[in-house]
């Protein structure tokens, strides 16, 4: 109290009346936001924003602005014996949180999947086919609509099979794959890269490459709940029951491989995700070795974003 006196007798209050604001007047608690989201993803720069400044007037931060937000620290998660290839991008600014071997080709089993069934869309948009057209047309006896949930939800080969030989048809599947960049995604055998995979990814989020409601369609379907979906990237689900996770899975014995692709949306803020891993040369990291780590890898992940 003895600071207070001070300044107000420089401006010649009387004692009495700097006494009895005290006693009356209630401290403020410091206001919260009027409308808080129960996740907040993005990192919180004050806890003491003005009312008049909202979360989209300040600049997005990146991992470097907050320390907390060490994407390095995931290395740790990733045991020894297996070649990585992952790539973590931020969906918002396109800034590069994590990678592991981006640009290397690897079998990216069922992940694959996603850009065929953007190609398979893609051709049928060009045709001229809405949503309602993939129900009542298709190939081998099924309409596109019951092969693509067949293809992207349950990865039924057969369906895949069907598609990819429409998509080959005069040389479309190529084509477009190589329009979008995709030059390294490949079929014969099935190969790919974190970075063309998750390219994908960003095409689809941003409808870059397919019209509005082939992109939500497709999206859609990568969201429809499966039995495994816990297993891989799918524990962020359970780390982050707040936020939504869209996915692809792949993964296959001969040659070994686990992985996984999506994208990450908390609130108004995105991730996009590719983490694959298989067997070194004379390795003896098994499948179920690297399943783990990529659950440790993303539960430490998800205390990221958290």
């Amino acid at each position: 109290m003895l600071s207070l006196r001070r300044i107000f007798a420089f401006v010649a209050l009387p004692l009495t009346l700097i006494l009895a604001a005290c006693q009356s007047t209630p401290v403020d608690p410091i206001p919260s936001p009027s409308s808080s989201p129960v996740l907040t993803v993005t990192p919180i720069l004050s806890t003491q924003t003005p009312a008049n400044l909202t979360p989209s007037s300040f600049p997005s931060p990146t991992a470097e602005e907050n320390p907390d937000q060490d994407f390095s620290s995931l290395e740790s998660e990733l045991i020894a014996g297996v070649d990585w290839y992952i790539l973590i991008q931020d969906a918002k600014t396109g800034e590069t949180l994590f990678e592991r071997n981006a640009n290397a080709p690897f079998p990216p089993a069922s992940m694959i999947k996603i850009p065929t069934a953007m190609a398979v869309l893609s051709i049928l948009q060009d045709q001229g086919r809405t949503l309602e057209d993939l129900k009542t047309t298709g190939i081998n006896g099924r309409n596109f609509d019951s092969l693509l949930e067949a293809m992207v939800v349950r990865s039924e080969e057969s369906a895949t099979d069907a598609l990819e030989y429409f998509a080959r048809g005069e040389n479309q599947l190529r084509k477009k794959l190589d329009g979008w960049g995709l030059t390294n995604t490949k079929y014969d055998p099935r190969t790919s890269t974190a970075l063309e995979l998750l390219t994908s990814l960003q095409l689809l989020n941003t409808g870059a490459a397919l019209n509005e409601e082939n992109s939500q369609y497709l999206l859609d379907l990568m969201s429809v709940y499966t039995e495994n979906d816990q297993i891989l990237l799918g524990k962020l689900k359970d780390q982050l029951p707040e936020c939504v996770f869209m996915n692809k899975r792949g993964t296959m014995l001969n040659p070994t491989i686990a992985s996984d692709m999506g994208i990450l949306t908390c609130g108004n803020h995105s991730w996009y995700l590719v983490v694959a891993g298989t067997p070194a040369i004379d390795s003896t990291a098994t499948f179920e070795d690297i399943q783990a780590s990529i659950e440790t890898f993303a539960t430490a992940l998800a205390n990221l974003v958290k």
